[in-house]
């Protein structure tokens, strides 16, 4: 059994390992170019489009290829050179985003080519989504993990909340095609920390005979082969099974809070815009907050444990937002119980999302990480457009307010089915002990 993290092992001395900074430093620019990305082609679709249900179905494409396309590139990517791969999809999308900005300049956008980028773009990220995931644990020790992936979960959402304000401003001072032009730098940039990293793994020789056999046997390995024991892999481990209904479960419930941001500051809230920059501002300190405590819980509580009280969290503050009505119009209550509502739900979804990201590195085993995580992530993607679907069916006949009330008392009530019910969501020590 892994023994627990000495006090060596902290943020500070996971800092001074260099493969481990190289690739921290790829991920912080590339989430600092997805969040100008996130800000300029909303902006961008709808100003192309002037249509809210055109720029509905971008984003609904933009979704598409990670729900459909990923858990069939994980056989392939399992097979490749994680390295080269992420390598490869930071060089693709960095030229196809120059391409897209070429064609804005000269005037010839539209709604059909803007959703041709969009695909082009998801889908090269279905190949790194799962190449990023089994890369992570080749270059960091596993008693340094959770400390990993949480310290990259902390600065990014920080990296975020910075490139979120920023985008605004770059745009109204040098415009969308600086802005775009930016995004594609930060691919090309990260792309080369990435090509600085010494993969741990593969510097790891092969020292016998059986392993080169292996290693071989691998390479030999169809590709059905390798997507039918993918899909079997995960379906016949009960515990990744069980993270997987977690985190259908939560993107599910948490949609309409994402969605119904607007309508609850105008509406429950009597606020307007700024309301959403606190709920905004807020939400990130939360998931800062929430990433960095995340080891300590791990090491001191039992997973089920946490996704309980977490959970229970999440959907209790959910329901405090009703309380907003109590305070309408009035601007400080609004923005001081609006804040701490959403800081609170925040840190708990990021001790929830990270607890599942971390303990599926340790349940997992290192053939399967690649398709076991392509088909956990299309799993849970799926629960978003579903959501969406029925969110707008159901906004026909009740409030944003009852459906936010449902929301919250339904997630109170799923964490009090999963703590009480025989769901597992650790590694016993005989299988602990098999796996070391």
């Amino acid at each position: 059994m892994p023994e627990k993290m000495t006090k060596r092992n902290n943020y500070k001395e996971l800092l001074k390992e260099k493969e481990y900074s190289k690739l921290l430093v790829a991920n912080l620019v590339n989430r600092f170019g997805d969040s100008l990305d996130a800000i300029t082609f909303t902006w961008l679709i709808y100003h192309i489009t002037q249509s809210a249900s055109l720029a509905v179905l971008i984003y609904g494409l933009n979704v598409l290829p990670n729900i459909i396309v990923q858990p069939f590139v994980g056989p392939i990517v399992e097979k490749m050179n994680k390295k080269k791969i992420i390598v490869a999809t930071h060089l693709l999308r960095g030229i196809i985003i120059s391409a897209f900005v070429l064609i804005y300049m000269f005037g010839k956008v539209n709604p059909f080519i803007m959703a041709g980028f969009t695909l082009i773009i998801t889908t090269i990220e279905s190949f790194n989504l799962p190449a990023s995931g089994a890369f992570v644990p080749m270059v960091v020790k596993k008693e340094k993990l959770s400390h990993a992936i949480s310290l990259n979960e902390s600065l990014s959402s920080a990296v975020s909340l910075i490139g979120t304000g920023a985008a605004g401003i770059i745009i109204a001072r040098f415009g969308v095609q600086f802005t775009m032009m930016i995004d594609a730098a930060t691919f090309f940039i990260a792309m080369f920390f990435i090509l600085l990293i010494k993969n741990y793994e593969d510097n790891q020789p092969v020292v016998n005979n059986e392993a080169k056999s292996a290693k071989k046997a691998k390479n030999n390995f169809s590709y059905r082969a390798m997507l039918k024991d993918g899909f079997k892999y995960v379906l016949g481990n009960k515990i990744l099974v069980n993270y997987a209904i977690m985190a259908v479960m939560m993107n599910f419930l948490l949609v309409p809070l994402n969605a119904l941001e607007a309508p609850i500051a105008e509406n429950v809230f009597g606020l307007g815009s700024t309301l959403l920059s606190v709920m905004g501002m807020a939400s990130s300190l939360g998931v800062i907050v929430g990433s960095a405590i995340t080891p300590a819980i791990i090491d001191k509580f039992k997973t089920k444990n946490t996704l309980f009280v977490c959970g229970v969290l999440l959907g209790s503050f959910m329901t405090c937002i009703a309380l907003g009505r109590f305070v309408s119009g009035i601007a400080f209550a609004g923005y001081l119980l609006g804040g701490i509502c959403y800081f609170m739900m925040s840190g708990a979804t990021a001790v929830l999302c990270g607890v599942v990201k971390i303990q599926f590195f340790s349940v997992c085993d290192r053939a399967y990480l690649a398709r076991a995580g392509a088909v956990m992530g299309a799993s849970s993607a799926a629960a978003m457009p579903l959501a969406s679907i029925l969110v707008s069916c159901v906004l026909v006949k009740i409030s944003s307010l009852h459906l936010i009330l449902g929301c919250g008392v339904t997630t109170v009530v799923l964490m009090i089915i999963v703590m009480f019910s025989s769901m597992e969501f650790d590694l016993k020590e005989t299988e602990v002990s098999n796996a070391a």
